[in-house]
């Protein structure tokens, strides 16, 4: 039924048949939802007829997206249509959550399936109402709800597909350049696009990792909270950097990244990296995490470097010296805040 209802979409679909055809896609999707509650005894025990209804609506959402939005797309309120669709998936999981005659397995995978897909709807009311990447922060804000499902309902899908979400999310944003050159810049310091696109994603991470907290944070054997973190600490510094990028490209241009572009925005990016160095400096130090210290220590390095060989030569001769005497007050109390931290640490483990 699902490749029926794409092929006939991309092959027949006009604006003209809008009405007759989300008909159509919501009329299969109940047909599919509605059989196994229809012939429960029979299937209790069962997972495959279970995971075919509670995916029938999300796998029909996009081309019902699509067909609502070609033929009214001055539409201002497209998050009512999720909002409609997690109605029939919330009705199914409430029906599920009564006493049950299935065995405990079986209904763990039930609910995990039904909750994931009201979630699924959920998760993308406010989204949908933006203009770029909705996907994108759909994808994120379903992984994130995902996890918090696993503490209800522990089943190990709900882990693996929470976390390969928010891994697809990352690498949406992070790994496709297209992503913060395809658009232009935005003309809005800070409180633009890419502030909540970026954002909600990273926060979906930190949120995520903090979410799988041991002893259930591994996904395949290995530790799923230091995977979050890392993608969520690097997308929150790649926005940094585009949030700068975007504040000094020419209007008429795209974003673009340029060091020597002027003295201004060479040291914006110099104060903006050591500022989030001496972040994760302090997120280390506060929950005693060795490696986010030696990041920030190394960004910290970076960004010194930066400074120093190629910052502070564009200024005069007493403007150079004044700002290697300013370098070396900086990096000595970094130094005397790690020693004190590490003596400290040290007596408290004698």
């Amino acid at each position: 039924m699902l490749v029926l209802s794409y092929a006939w979409h991309f092959a027949h679909f006009t604006p003209e048949r809008a009405a007759q055809s989300v008909g159509w896609y919501l009329g299969f999707s109940a047909l599919v939802m509605a059989f196994p509650f229809l012939f429960r005894r029979q299937f209790e025990n069962r997972v495959i007829p279970w995971a075919s209804a509670a995916l029938a609506l999300p796998l029909h959402y996009f081309i019902i997206h699509g067909a609502i939005k070609s033929a009214a797309p001055e539409f201002a309120y497209m998050g009512l249509v999720p909002a409609a669709l997690a109605v029939p998936c919330l009705l199914g999981l409430l029906r599920l959550a009564r006493p049950p005659a299935a065995e405990a397995k079986a209904r763990e995978a039930q609910l995990a399936l039904f909750g994931a897909a009201a979630l699924f709807f959920i998760t993308l009311i406010i989204p949908i109402q933006f203009d770029r990447q909705w996907i994108t922060i759909g994808w994120a804000l379903e992984g994130a709800a995902l996890l918090w499902l696993f503490h209800r309902v522990p089943h190990p899908g709900l882990r693996a597909v929470g976390v390969a979400l928010l891994a697809t999310a990352f690498a949406r944003l992070a790994l496709n350049p297209w992503v913060y050159t395809g658009y232009g810049r935005t003309g809005i310091p800070i409180w633009n696009w890419y502030l909540y696109a970026y954002g909600i994603v990273t926060a979906c991470l930190i949120s995520g990792g903090w979410l799988l907290s041991p002893p259930r944070d591994r996904v395949t054997g290995l530790p799923a909270p230091p995977l979050l973190y890392t993608l969520g600490a690097v997308l929150a510094f790649l926005l940094l950097n585009i949030e700068i990028a975007d504040s000094f490209s020419p209007q008429a241009e795209r974003l673009t990244f340029r060091l020597s572009a002027s003295f201004g925005q060479d040291m914006t990016y110099s104060l903006a990296w050591a500022l989030f160095a001496f972040g994760l400096l302090a997120i280390g130090f506060r929950l005693k995490n060795a490696p986010t210290r030696y990041a920030g220590m190394a960004l910290l390095i970076v960004t010194l470097l930066k400074l120093f060989l190629h910052d502070v030569w564009r200024l005069g001769g007493m403007f150079r010296i004044g700002s290697l005497y300013g370098l070396a007050v900086v990096l000595l109390v970094v130094s005397l805040i790690y020693q004190r931290f590490l003596s400290a640490e040290s007596a408290r483990k004698t």
